[in-house]
């Protein structure tokens, strides 16, 4: 459990308010102390929500707000005021492992750009310029990487699937190395 969870299992934004010298009518509204309020326009009950300012939050941004508090010290406030005083947070959880997909992308990403900016580098100056072998297959590899990317983004599923599959069979690992260094070439890629 975290400090914002332990605090919002607390109160409510309305037994908050309360306690801190709101009044809220039978059906939950209150002046706002947020703005200049002259007909109750601030709806307490879980969360809070002014009709009048648009403030809107739960207990710990209502306190944050009426305190000036950040959001962690809302939740201590909290903590402190209407609990033992004293949180112990959960051990932290292990770090997921990164998302296959989400891999794939970054890392063809990270290879067009690359690649976009050999190409446009080595591209021929003028119309009278020959097309070297180094364009060539700078326009090669660009290609083949934006197929690849296209096709995990809008493929179908069991594209999406299957390309992931290659990918993380060792081509993925392959491609990181490869953009550690200052120039791609035709091998790294094929």
């Amino acid at each position: 459990m975290t400090i914002y969870e332990k605090a919002k299992s607390l109160v409510t934004a309305r037994e908050a308010a309360e306690h801190y010298g709101l009044t809220a009518n039978r059906y939950g509204m209150a002046l706002c102390p947020f703005h200049d309020d002259h007909n109750p326009s601030l709806k307490l009950d879980e969360r809070f929500h002014c009709f009048g300012c648009g403030e809107d939050g739960d207990v710990i941004d209502f306190m944050a707000k009426f305190f000036n508090l950040t959001l962690h010290e809302a939740a201590q406030k909290l903590i402190n005021d209407f609990g033992d005083g004293e949180f112990i947070p959960d051990a932290p959880s292990p770090p997921k492992p990164p998302d296959p997909a989400q891999r794939c992308h970054d890392v063809l990403l990270d290879l067009e750009v690359r690649l976009h900016r050999q190409k446009r580098e080595t591209a021929p100056q003028s119309m009278d310029d020959p097309i070297t072998t180094e364009y060539a297959q700078n326009c090669q590899m660009y290609d083949f990487i934006v197929g690849l990317a296209d096709l995990l983004s809008g493929g179908t599923e069991q594209q999406k699937a299957d390309e992931i599959a290659y990918l993380t069979g060792g081509v993925l690992d392959h491609y990181e190395r490869v953009l550690q260094k200052e120039v791609i070439v035709y091998d790294d890629i094929f």
